[in-house]
C-alpha cells in the first residue's frame, strides 16, 4: 500500500468518527465541554504513551533535526508573509496578530501524530521523525513566540511572567518528558527482544493506539459551525497561507536528495495540517482577536481534511 493511499485512508478514517461524534454532539451524547477531558487525556496519557513508545524502538537519528530546523524556518517565513500581507490589506491591529497566529503554528501534534501513524503504519522511524519535526520545530517556538505575538498585537495588559511560565510548562510537560525519555531509552544499550524490554514497549504501544480515537473525538466536540459574516478575507488568507503556502514552501526547502521521500512527505504533511488549537489560548489570554483565531482554526480543520490529501497527490 503506497503512501498517499494510507494517507488518504488515514483522512477518512478521521472523517468517519469526527462525523460520528458531531451526530452524538447533536443528541447530547457528548457535549462540547467534553473537549476538555478528551484533550487532556490526548496531551497527558495517549499521546506521550505514543512518542515514547515510538522513539524508545529507534536510534535517534540526527538527519531529523536537520528537518525540525527547516520547520522552525518555514514557520518564522510564515510569520514574515502574514505580517506583510496583514500590512498590504491593512488589518487592524488585533487582526494582524490573529492571522499571524493561525499561519505560522499548525496543529503537529493533535492531528499530526495520528495521520502520520495512519499514512506510515508500522513504521516506528516515521514517528520518530514526526515527533522530533513537530516538537523541536513547532513545539518551542509556539510556546515562546506564541505568546509574544499575542502580547504585542493584543489589547490586555502585558505580563512578561508569563512568557516563562508558558516556555517553562513545555519542557515539564508530559510530551517533552517522553520525547526526551524515548529518545535517552534508545541510546541505551538494552536487549530489544527481552521479555521485560518488550513488556513495557507493548504496554505504552497499547495506550499509544487510542490516540487517533481521543483526538478525532476531541476535534468533533470542538468544531462548531456558524456564520462567516464578514470575515471572509481574513479566513480566505488564513487558509491559503496554512493550507497552501506553507506546504508548498516546505516541499521546496526539502527538494534536496540528502533527504529521504519519507523524510520530505513528513515535513509537508506536517505543515498542511490546521492551524494550532493553543493559539486560540495566547489570543484568548491577551484579547489578540480570540474570534478570528477560533474561527480561522475551525475552517482550517474541516478545509484540511481534503486539502491534506489532495496536495500530498500533486506535490508527489
Amino acid at each position: 500500500m503506497n503512501t498517499t493511499q494510507s494517507l488518504f485512508e488515514g483522512v477518512i478514517v478521521m472523517v468517519v468518527i469526527i462525523s460520528l461524534v458531531l451526530l452524538l454532539k447533536k443528541f447530547n451524547v457528548l457535549k462540547k465541554e467534553d473537549s476538555l477531558l478528551f484533550s487532556r487525556i490526548v496531551l497527558q496519557v495517549t499521546l506521550p504513551a505514543l512518542i515514547f513508545s515510538s522513539l524508545a524502538v529507534k536510534v535517534f537519528d540526527d538527519r531529523f533535526v536537520i528537518m525540525a530546523a527547516i520547520m522552525a524556518v518555514v514557520e518564522i517565513g510564515m510569520i514574515s508573509l502574514a505580517w506583510l500581507l496583514a500590512n498590504l490589506f491593512k488589518f487592524q491591529r488585533g487582526e494582524k496578530g490573529a492571522l499571524i497566529l493561525v499561519s505560522a503554528f499548525g496543529m503537529t501534534t493533535m492531528l499530526g501524530y495520528p495521520i502520520i501513524q495512519q499514512a506510515f503504519p508500522n513504521n516506528p522511524l516515521a514517528m520518530e521523525e514526526a515527533v522530533v519535526t513537530s516538537e523541536f520545530g513547532v513545539g518551542l517556538l509556539l510556546f515562546i513566540l506564541g505568546p509574544l505575538i499575542a502580547m504585542y498585537y493584543g489589547q490586555a495588559k502585558v505580563e512578561g511572567k508569563f512568557i516563562m511560565k508558558s516556555v517553562q510548562k513545555f519542557f515539564v510537560s508530559p510530551i517533552f518528558i517522553s520525547l526526551v525519555a524515548g529518545i535517552a531509552v534508545s541510546f541505551i544499550p538494552v536487549d530489544h527482544n527481552s521479555q521485560v524490554f518488550n513488556t513495557m514497549i507493548r504496554f505504552f504501544e497499547l495506550i499509544g493506539n487510542a490516540n487517533l480515537l481521543m483526538v478525532a473525538i476531541t476535534i468533533g466536540l470542538i468544531i462548531e459551525f456558524k456564520q462567516f459574516k464578514s470575515i471572509y478575507l481574513f479566513l480566505g488568507m488564513a487558509v491559503l497561507l496554512k493550507l497552501i503556502v506553507k506546504p508548498l514552501l516546505a516541499f521546496w526547502l526539502t527538494n534536496d536528495p540528502r533527504f529521504t521521500d519519507m523524510m520530505r512527505e513528513i515535513v509537508v504533511i506536517e505543515t498542511a495540517l490546521p492551524s494550532a488549537i493553543l493559539s486560540v489560548v495566547f489570543a484568548k489570554h491577551y484579547n489578540c482577536r480570540p474570534d478570528l483565531v477560533a474561527m480561522a482554526i475551525m475552517v482550517t480543520l474541516v478545509l484540511s481534511i481534503f486539502s491534506v490529501s489532495l496536495l500530498f497527490i500533486e506535490v508527489f
